[in-house]
């Protein structure tokens, strides 16, 4: 079989997301060929075509036109999808955009519903489900090896919206940009929990604005608007309580801790790193049940991906390897537009509940308050 042609938009040379994780998940699968990037800069242009011996742009257009492209991946800040993914699709090309599809639902499922009238197949960037982790966390929840689950609790650090940033990311500040720990680091931690756990019913959230006036590391300072303080309470449609917080920044006490409780045995997912968002870092597993006093780590092996690739790169593998199959076979395991819609109107919910409440709590702070039905 042909290998899929792929371009890239958004993949310079250096340690950018795209480079370092979709360049060396498609290089390591034999179903994908790189046939084009497409950076900002010329300078970085050239820089791409001579790293990966493939056809580079300054333009995006010139890539999503480019005839040997089948797959137009969109690995760009948010606030500029939608316009790219459109333009793909009025190019009849297949669309990968990473997570979140937009920067908002009203934005997600507009260009959902123009790929599902121009036929186009669309997959989205919900990668922490094809983590070996969770998947095999969720292998032993179907089997029934922590019996009933009765609760889960996830903490987390969502790295970035914390007290200082640099130029580049002072976008992440702005609400209306729609990067923030809730559309971020909590969706794809509810990606990943209902992936293990099914459905949610029912949540209620708080929301904070705790680093209100931040420094700019290049100079200067900016005043926030995103609530970087996520706290969710949860009902399962199994009739488990869940509950989500995450935090902006990092912590001295750790960056991630997922917890599952049954009724006959215990998981504990952590990080080595200083990294809380599930999808983008490595994951240790921890059971334990029966008559067992505490949980011991299991060494999960992960016969999904090349041996070569780690972390992020493995997971976005997983992905890219479900999406051929998908094509290969008539299945849809992959996350599609349809799959982001989903989780964008879930975190819309929240978001607009809470605003809703609209209480200002302190000087320091801004909260939020919200029972939803989703």
């Amino acid at each position: 079989m042909k290998p899929l042609g792929v371009g890239v938009i958004g993949a310079s040379p250096g340690a950018g997301w795209a480079a370092a994780t979709h360049i060396p998940a498609l290089q390591a699968l034999p179903q994908f060929a790189i046939r084009a990037v497409a950076t900002s800069r010329a300078e970085s242009a050239r820089r791409a075509a001579a790293a990966w011996e493939v056809d580079a742009f300054d333009d995006p257009a010139r890539l999503i036109t480019h005839p040997d492209v089948d797959l137009v991946v969109v690995a760009v800040k948010v606030p500029d999808h939608h316009d790219l993914v459109l333009q793909a699709i009025a190019a009849g090309k297949m669309v990968f955009s990473e997570w979140p599809l937009a920067v908002d639902l009203a934005q997600a499922e507009e260009v959902t519903a123009m790929a599902a009238a121009a036929g186009v197949r669309t997959v989205t960037g919900l990668q922490a489900r094809f983590n070996p982790v969770i998947t095999h966390l969720r292998d032993l929840v179907r089997q029934g090896h922590l019996g009933r689950v009765l609760a889960t609790n996830i903490v987390g650090s969502g790295q970035f919206w914390g007290a200082t940033t640099d130029a580049g990311h002072r976008y992440v500040y702005d609400v209306r940009n729609g990067v923030t720990p809730l559309s971020v680091s909590v969706g794809h931690a509810l990606d990943a929990l209902t992936a293990v756990l099914g459905d949610i019913d029912a949540v209620t959230a708080t929301l904070g604005v705790g680093h209100r006036d931040i420094d700019v590391r290049d100079g200067g300072s900016l005043r926030s608007t995103t609530p970087d303080q996520v706290a969710i309470t949860g009902a399962l449609a199994s009739g488990a309580v869940a509950s989500i917080f995450y935090r902006g920044g990092v912590s001295r006490a750790g960056d991630l801790r997922w917890e599952i409780n049954g009724t006959d045995g215990d998981a504990l997912i952590t990080s080595p790193a200083a990294n809380g968002n599930v999808q983008a870092t490595e994951l240790m597993l921890a059971t334990g049940r029966g008559s067992d006093t505490e949980v011991s780590p299991i060494i999960v092996a992960d016969g999904s991906a090349p041996a070569e690739l780690r972390g992020p790169a493995r997971n976005l593998a997983g992905l890219y390897a479900a999406f051929a199959r998908d094509l290969a076979e008539g299945t849809a395991v992959a996350p599609s537009f349809r799959d982001a819609v989903r989780l964008h109107r879930l975190i819309d919910r929240i978001a607009g509940g809470a605003s809703s409440a609209g209480a200002n709590m302190n000087t320091d702070s801004e909260e939020t308050s919200c029972a939803l039905q989703s």
